[in-house]
């Protein structure tokens, strides 16, 4: 019987840390609705993943993972077009 070792396209966990890629975000914006603007102003301290957003009208603040934030800009950006 032949047998061949069969080698799977997984990436290997680095032990660097990743550079953060929401820091791109910071400084973005979106209309809530007619009266609010909710503004990413920074990055979460605990979980890089995820990021502290402000409304403007009551100044709450709250945090959000990265990749919604991203999805509602690509709509903000297909609705205005």
């Amino acid at each position: 019987m032949n047998t061949r070792q069969i080698t799977l396209p997984f990436r290997r966990r680095s032990t660097e840390p990743r550079p953060n890629s929401n820091r791109d975000l910071i400084g973005r914006s979106y209309r809530q609705d007619r009266y609010a603007t909710v503004t990413v102003i920074d990055i979460c301290a605990d979980d890089a993943g995820r990021v502290v957003v402000k409304r403007d009208t009551d100044r709450k603040r709250w945090t959000m993972p990265g990749w919604l934030m991203r999805l509602i800009f690509l709509e903000e950006r297909k609705r205005a077009a």
